[in-house]
């Protein structure tokens, strides 16, 4: 049931961000920021709530917030120059398909590390993309062209 409640709430959030215009209307910045800030409250709801409503609300805003950070740091990639854009995208995918594997092999070591007693370890990470998206903002300066 977690499973497609999480599938349909990015998909609902992919649906907003491409049949809408909010990713030429928002810097791609603000957006990446409320992915990360939606994810993080969803793992901290998932870490300190244990009924069962609280947890799926916990799982929908945690794919709700990387429903709308990865689509977002495609737009932003896909905007590279054009004899760039296939080392770009390559790139992106490698870097994806790495962060997978190393991500699925810390956390699954993690979780049983910690016991299988908290999700709140799972929002550090993201707090320090979050902290870093914050303080480096020439990073996401340039807004890729439609």
């Amino acid at each position: 049931m977690m499973f497609a409640e999480c599938s349909l709430v990015m998909l609902g959030v992919n649906a907003v961000l491409f049949f809408s215009e909010l990713l030429e209307r928002t810097p791609p910045r603000k957006l990446i920021c409320v992915g990360l800030l939606l994810a993080i409250t969803g793992l901290a709801l998932l870490a300190w709530h244990r009924a069962e409503a609280w947890m799926y609300l916990g799982v929908s805003l945690t794919s709700a917030g990387t429903g709308l950070v990865l689509p977002v740091i495609a737009y932003v990639a896909a905007g590279a120059e054009r004899d760039r854009l296939g080392v770009t995208m390559g790139g992106l995918a490698a870097a994806s398909s790495v962060g997978q594997i190393v991500g699925s092999a810390v956390g699954g070591w993690l979780f049983g590390v910690a016991a299988q007693h908290s999700y709140g370890w799972l929002t550090a990470p993201l707090v320090a993309i979050l902290a870093l998206v914050l303080l480096r903002p020439a990073l996401w300066a340039r807004q890729p062209s439609p």
